[in-house]
This record gives C-alpha cells, sequence and structure tokens, in this order.
C-alpha cells in the first residue's frame, strides 16, 4: 500500500496537464469559430 501515493501523484498531474491542454484547445477552437463566424456574419452585412 505505500507505493499508492507515489502512483496517484504523477497521474493527478497528467489528469492536470490534459484539463490545461483541453481548456486551451477548446478556448482556440471557440476562437476561431466565432472569428469565422464574425467574417461570415461581416461579410454578409457587406452583401446587404
Amino acid at each position: 500500500m505505500w507505493a499508492m501515493p507515489e502512483h496517484n501523484c504523477p497521474k493527478q498531474l497528467v489528469m492536470k496537464i490534459n484539463a490545461l491542454c483541453l481548456t486551451v484547445f477548446t478556448a482556440y477552437k471557440i476562437d476561431h469559430l466565432i472569428n469565422e463566424t464574425g467574417i461570415t456574419l461581416n461579410k454578409v452585412a457587406q452583401l446587404h
């Protein structure tokens, strides 16, 4: 049982890194989507 904390620490670290990467990736995707939508809306507005 004494080995359990050894295994928990790296796993928690990996989970934190994965969560951080997912957050950054999601934020990037949303930002890109908003930019794409904004460009599309601007083009539509210019046509009218």
